[in-house]
């Protein structure tokens, strides 16, 4: 069974903000948006992962954090440029493709797209998922799920909170 990743405003109001998705197509997303601007998509993954996760796997110092803490890693301050990234360059992107266009035959992966993910540089050089699935990942897909996060952000925004990170 794939690893979810879950980011969510309150883990035990069942009606708060939240944004899930499995782990191999987090990789997915992210890589997208990487493909659109290099630099916005490690924006684009400091919203989607833990404080505590992001200093470990860049070697920065962890202070008194731990594992535990999962407190999101990017600024509520700064995820209105990511919002922007979502809305002005991403679903534009993607609204230029046919809508069921396989992204990952495009993206000419091989058998692995870890193995792929890996190689690309930036931040996928400490991010590790496994047993990916490379099914499906359409233009569709695609558009759905990067306006579902962009609501998630928005949202989040709008009711100024913190957000946790959780991989299940």
């Amino acid at each position: 069974m794939a690893r979810r990743i879950e980011l969510e405003v309150n883990y035990d109001d069942s009606n708060a903000p939240g944004f899930y998705t499995n782990f191999d197509d987090y990789g997915a997303i992210l890589y997208y948006a990487f493909t659109v601007n290099k630099n916005l998509a490690l924006e684009l993954y400091k919203s989607m992962v833990s404080e505590y996760s992001y200093k470990e796997k860049t070697g920065m110092p962890v202070g008194e954090l731990t594992n535990v803490d999962s407190n999101v890693y990017i600024s509520l301050n700064d995820l209105p440029q990511v919002i922007t990234f979502i809305n002005n360059q991403i679903l534009p992107s993607l609204q230029l493709l046919p809508l069921n266009l396989d992204l990952t035959k495009t993206w000419n992966i091989g058998n692995s797209l870890e193995s792929f993910l890996m190689k690309q540089g930036s931040f996928f050089d400490y991010f590790n998922i496994d047993n990916i699935e490379q099914d499906d990942y359409t233009t569709e897909y695609f558009i759905s799920v990067f306006s579902k996060l962009r609501d998630f952000f928005q949202e989040v925004v709008n009711k100024n909170v913190i957000y946790k990170v959780a991989i299940v």
